[in-house]
């Protein structure tokens, strides 16, 4: 397949990059000297804090197997740094993070568990090394056959309107936290990191900005296992990076139907490049909590090696309103994906709580290479918002069960040289 050119796609990529601002910690070390299967929760935390409070510096953990009773609670202007050989693992015991913290829980603001690693208003601020994190899932893992009736509950909060402090769920739910969770903060940087065995979502940025994730390795193939869930932010860097997830490996998130709209807080100017998706339910993804919009998102250089379901997925359904636009995907090889290839959806299943429609548009999906799909493309836009300024350039599919497996509502979306089983489909 002969690729068009994606110099212009770079270059408003990189202008991106360029204003992504890092953190500003000062040089100074807080070496930490735990002892070998201790539980380093106090130390770690008292660590951050005193390290925060007196001007901000790097805190380091060297290598050796530690236990982590609860939450690590970051601080502003410090770097918790894991040098190689370093492994944490957090306790599973969901008592053991509490209190409650402020959340959202797929989309929607409540109380819940605290995230195993914290933080909310911070400035500059610093996950990075070479070492692992071990979330802890085994009891976790109980809760998704627990958690029917608390979704449900969820879902009617806002409708019901309940007011937010009101919200309870930790011990009065089971809803799984995230693993790794910066909320409201600006100037973040988590680099060269391994995490695995998560409860729920792996990195949850949440409301913050100027985020660069650099070299990390998502490893968790459990259920709502994300790797990345940018979540209502803006000024967004993920490079580097490989990934194995029991679910989507990079997604964006924006608030879910009624709450979400509300909130009204798009993903803005977002770039994920240069990264390999190994084994995932999903490649990339946005949605289906994309209530609050997503805009100018740049997506390139990503080879996928194994995705379970679809391969670059657009999800929502009614009620969740949102606008998606400015979307760029280019540069993608996929060696197998065992639904779509392209996959644009209004009417994704599950429970709905309103009436809201997502309006897709202007979106460049460019050279695209695929050896095996179930299905090639779905592409379903609604009837007050048909697809707008979809282009498809340079797709290829070598080998597909069903070219176009769905067809709806498609506006002018635009074909030019997309090739399924060796044959042109025209638009």
């Amino acid at each position: 397949m002969k690729k068009v050119s994606t110099v212009r796609l770079r270059e408003e990529a990189e202008r991106i990059v360029s204003g992504i601002e890092q953190p500003r910690i000062p040089e100074r070390e807080f070496r930490l000297e735990p002892e070998n299967f201790s539980d380093i929760r106090e130390l770690l935390n008292g660590a951050l804090e005193k390290c925060s409070e007196t001007g901000g510096g790097r805190v380091i953990l060297p290598a050796g197997r530690y236990r982590c009773a609860g939450p690590v609670v970051m601080r502003s202007r410090t770097e918790l740094h894991l040098e190689e050989g370093a492994f944490v693992k957090f306790s599973p015991d969901p008592a053991l993070y509490l209190p409650v913290v402020p959340a959202r829980w797929e989309g929607v603001e409540l109380w819940n568990y605290s995230p195993l690693i914290y933080g909310r208003d911070l400035e500059d601020v610093a996950l990075t090394g070479r070492g692992v994190f071990c979330g802890g899932r085994e009891k976790w893992m109980t809760f998704p056959d627990r958690q029917k009736d608390d979704r449900h509950r969820v879902r009617s909060l806002e409708a019901e309107k309940v007011p937010f402090e009101k919200r309870i769920f930790g011990a009065e739910g089971a809803l799984r936290p995230p693993m790794i969770q910066l909320r409201d903060s600006r100037r973040i940087l988590i680099e060269g990191i391994t995490c695995t065995d998560a409860p729920m979502w792996m990195l949850h940025p949440l409301y913050c900005s100027h985020v660069t994730i650099r070299n990390v390795y998502m490893d968790s193939m459990y259920v709502c296992n994300d790797g990345v869930d940018v979540d209502s932010c803006t000024d967004v860097l993920i490079e580097k990076s490989h990934f194995r997830n029991g679910d989507d490996a990079v997604v964006l998130k924006s608030g879910r139907d009624a709450d979400g709209l509300r909130v009204n807080r798009p993903d803005r100017r977002i770039v994920v490049r240069d990264c390999v998706f190994h084994d995932c339910l999903h490649g990339f993804a946005v949605g289906s909590e994309l209530s609050g919009g997503a805009e100018d998102v740049y997506v390139y250089d990503i080879r996928m090696e194994y995705i379970r379901c679809q391969a670059i997925s657009f999800k929502s359904a009614p009620g969740r309103g949102g606008v998606i636009r400015r979307i760029h995907v280019a540069d993608i090889d996929v060696e197998r994906v065992d639904d779509h290839i392209v996959s644009i959806v209004s009417e994704y299943p599950g429970e709905r709580t309103g009436t809201a429609k997502t309006s897709y548009r202007e979106f460049e999906l460019v050279n695209i290479r695929c050896g095996y799909a179930a299905n090639g493309l779905y592409l379903e836009g609604s009837d007050e918002f048909p697809l707008r300024d979809i282009v498809l350039e340079n797709v290829e599919v070598e080998k597909a069960g069903v070219p176009v497996s769905c067809a709806v509502n498609t506006g002018n979306i635009a074909f030019r040289n997309v090739r399924i089983n060796g044959a042109e489909l025209a638009r």
